[in-house]
C-alpha cells in the first residue's frame, strides 16, 4: 500500500492536510523530536484531547528509556520518604 493511499484511508480527520499533519506528528512523537505539548499545539488540540486520541489508537510514547524511568521512580520514592 502506498503512502498516499494510507493517508487517504486514515480514519481520523476529514481533510487530507489534517491527516498528513497528524501522521507527521505521530512520527515526531515516536522519535522524541517534539513533546506532547508541541504536538497538541501543531494539531490545534488540547493535550488531553491528543492524549485521548493516542490512547484510542493504541499509540504509546515515552520520553524516558527504561533506565531513566527506573531512576525517576526511585527518585520519586526517595522524595516521598523525605516528605513523610
Amino acid at each position: 500500500m502506498s503512502l498516499p493511499v494510507i493517508v487517504d484511508e486514515f480514519p481520523l480527520f476529514k481533510e487530507r492536510e489534517e491527516k498528513e499533519r497528524f501522521l507527521l506528528v505521530l512520527g515526531l512523537l515516536a522519535s522524541r523530536t517534539i513533546t506532547l505539548a508541541k504536538a497538541s499545539e501543531v494539531l490545534g488540540l488540547s493535550r488531553s484531547e491528543l492524549s485521548a486520541i493516542l490512547r484510542t489508537i493504541g499509540f504509546k510514547y515515552e520520553y524516558l528509556d527504561e533506565e531513566e524511568a527506573r531512576r525517576e521512580v526511585a527518585a520519586g520514592k526517595e522524595l516521598m520518604k523525605k516528605l513523610d
